[in-house]
């Protein structure tokens, strides 16, 4: 949800505010705070030599961004949930299927 690649912020205004449920892993590699796929993070942690600094090349905090839009279409009259799988990776619906099922069913429910 970084607003220079992937801005999705107009949910915040969106009229009509469906709930959303957030389901992710916490072992997920990819969508992180700490990804190994920035460049920039991995800059930070001295893998990436010649990383230019924070100040021009800042690491892609994922998971606080995401929660932050979130939280602003929440306090604009929104609700969202936000689930956390133990173990899982990038994928929890295929690593724990029947629990992603149980709660997606919940939600759908919940939503009518």
């Amino acid at each position: 949800m970084a607003p220079g690649h992937f801005d999705v912020s107009g949910i915040v205004g969106l009229a009509v505010k469906p709930p959303i449920l957030w389901v992710r892993g916490d072992a997920d590699a990819i969508v992180s705070d700490s990804s190994a796929f920035d460049l920039n993070f991995l800059g930070q942690a001295g893998v990436i030599p010649g990383w230019p600094g924070a100040d021009v090349a800042p690491a892609q905090q994922m998971l606080a961004q995401t929660r932050a839009v979130l939280e602003r279409y929440a306090a604009n009259g929104g609700r969202y949930s936000e689930e956390v799988f133990a173990g899982a990776g990038h994928a929890p619906s295929l690593e724990q299927p029947k629990r992603f099922a149980e709660l997606l069913a919940a939600h759908v429910r919940g939503a009518a």
